[in-house]
């Protein structure tokens, strides 16, 4: 079974995040902020990290960063969802080279559908 991290500030977003992975062949565990979501990837090693990028305590993208600093945990693909219109924030992930980005809202099956075929 592969466990996913799901980053994510907003309670209507990760209420949703649930809906979308509900019967899902996946271990699913969330973090409410970048800092306690590194905690949660070192601790776990999941197979997929999926993050916000504008969080409180560590933003998605120094979250990407500090799991590129690590071997071990650079080889985890990451998944960027935002709504931010915070120009500096989209270019910084847009530099980074993160497996895919998700604007919000999104549908649940965009979700599923794509981390289905991300742990394929």
């Amino acid at each position: 079974m592969n466990t996913i991290v799901f980053c994510e500030d907003a309670p209507a977003i990760r209420k949703l995040i649930s809906i979308a992975m509900r019967g899902a062949p996946h271990r699913v565990l969330f973090a409410d902020n970048g800092r306690s979501g590194l905690e949660m990837i070192r601790a776990e090693r999941p197979q997929l990290v999926v993050t916000d990028l504008a969080m409180p305590d560590l933003d998605g993208t120094q979250l990407f960063d500090r799991l590129q600093e690590d071997p071990d945990l650079a080889r985890i693909p990451v998944v960027f969802l935002s709504a931010s219109s915070q120009r500096n924030l989209l270019e910084a992930a847009r530099n980074r080279p993160a497996r895919a980005f998700l604007s919000k809202p999104f549908s649940p099956s965009a979700l599923r559908g794509l981390v289905d075929e991300l742990l394929d």
